[in-house]
């Protein structure tokens, strides 16, 4: 009879923590990077923006607002200085672009509002997303693959215009109107795999 109490006391008192613990682990957010075989990162010690500021929005990006888009430069510039990047206007080593990925409309998406390889983009709609090259980058993906919220940046060599490192953390930015304080944490979360 005792050893029948202390199963039920013990169950009753582990099994609300096994319950949360399975709760709390799905919604973990994966952070990653990729670079290209044989790219130096660290000899890198200049940057610019691939594109200075975002083209207009796209009419069916409810919520957009420049906000987000100064929230995630300043956060990056403060980033790229940290590991020792200085911003230049001329001959950057290395260009940097950004994007949040969205969904789109099932009626706008359509192949030729894309350029190759990118689509479904928040940064895209507004101007960060060209048809820069991947040079067979190892775990590469085009931006429609990553699903909404998912912040990446990628660092572009500017000669040959070919993507050189991607970082990016899923499920990242789900609100348009994130505080600056989240943003620099997922920047900050993003650029650590540099």
């Amino acid at each position: 009879m005792p050893s029948n109490r202390l199963l039920y006391l013990f169950s009753s008192l582990v099994m609300p923590f096994l319950m949360c613990s399975c709760v709390v682990t799905s919604g973990i957010k994966a952070t990653s990077a990729i670079a290209a075989p044989g790219a130096n990162l660290k000899l890198y010690r200049t940057y610019n923006w691939y594109q200075d500021s975002p083209a207009a929005p796209a009419e069916y990006d409810k919520g957009y607002g420049s906000g987000l888009d100064e929230k995630i430069r300043e956060a990056l510039e403060k980033e790229l200085a940290q590991k020792g990047l200085t911003k230049v206007s001329e001959n950057p080593d290395v260009l940097v672009a950004y994007d949040v990925s969205v969904s789109v409309p099932l009626e706008k998406d359509n192949p030729e509002n894309f350029a190759t390889g990118f689509g479904y983009s928040y940064g895209y709609m507004h101007g960060y997303r060209y048809d820069y090259g991947n040079a067979g980058l190892p775990g590469y993906r085009a931006v429609d693959l990553f699903k909404a919220g998912t912040l990446i940046v990628d660092l572009i060599n500017p000669k040959r215009n070919e993507l050189v490192w991607r970082g990016w953390t899923e499920g990242a930015i789900e609100n348009f109107d994130a505080g600056y304080k989240k943003v620099q944490q997922e920047v900050a979360e993003v650029m650590n795999k540099l």
